[in-house]
């Protein structure tokens, strides 16, 4: 596939993406531009910083620590051992509302929330929605310092498509041989609910503004509601996006 004239004006030589059902099947991935070109799969080998395509976790441990889609913070310089954290544009906003900081992906505020619930219960939500890489928790966590693989990052959004209960995703769902006698059949694991349905509804309506009139309006589906999360890194190194629909959940 020829990648488009505005992905190279600006600056973007590669591409990947992977998209699962609801039940966790494989439904289509994407591992790079060309594989004549490259063989190296970038939705699953390809470990990147995610920047603010994490930030569903660290509202899931906010959620779960007691605030609510309508606590507010407010956005203003903020300085955690040295660190300050800068916003994705210019300047301070004031007091606002969850929904809106996560429409705007508003870095002080998702730094605050992560602070308000405890960066390890940032870690364990993570890893319980379905993330397998180490997530040290140091402050940047809130914003995406840490790496892991497009697969992992999707697969982990499945709970909040699913109601809130994890299933084990894969890519294979039968081998025959020439006899088509079947060698392999996929078997369903039980579901395991990892985050409650109310917790799962929540985050899903903060996803949505980020679709409906935030920095995700460019994946906007039109009449059909989804939602979702972008993420830059730093310098535009990379751009994720994630997002479902009720039927697909595509990074």
């Amino acid at each position: 596939a020829m990648i488009d004239t505005a992905a190279k004006m600006a600056g973007a030589e590669q591409a990947a993406l992977i998209a699962y059902d609801v039940d966790g099947g494989l439904r289509a991935m994407v591992g790079g531009v060309s594989y004549r070109m490259s063989q190296f799969n970038r939705a699953t080998q390809a470990r990147r910083q995610p920047g603010s395509a994490v930030k569903p976790f660290v509202y899931i441990a906010a959620l779960e620590a007691g605030l609510t889609p309508q606590s507010s913070f407010v956005d203003q310089p903020i300085n955690i051992d040295g660190w300050e954290p800068k916003n994705y544009t210019d300047g301070y906003q004031g007091r606002m509302r969850l929904t809106e900081a996560v429409a705007k992906s508003v870095n002080t505020i998702a730094v605050q929330a992560s602070e308000f619930a405890g960066r390890a219960r940032v870690v364990e939500a993570a890893h319980r929605m379905g993330v397998q890489s180490d997530i040290p928790p140091v402050p940047s966590i809130a914003l995406g310092g840490m790496n892991m693989t497009l697969e992992e990052l999707t697969s982990a959004y499945l709970p909040l498509a699913r109601g809130g209960s994890r299933i084990e995703p894969y890519a294979i769902l039968r081998i025959e041989d020439q006899n088509m006698q079947v060698i392999h059949q996929h078997r369903r694991a039980e579901p395991v609910q990892v985050i409650a349905p109310e917790t799962a509804k929540d985050v899903t309506h903060l996803l949505y503004q980020v679709m409906h009139s935030g920095t995700g309006a460019a994946a906007s589906l039109g009449a059909r509601d989804a939602a979702g999360k972008t993420g830059t890194t730093n310098d535009w190194r990379d751009a994720w996006f994630v997002g479902y629909p009720a039927q697909i959940v595509a990074g």
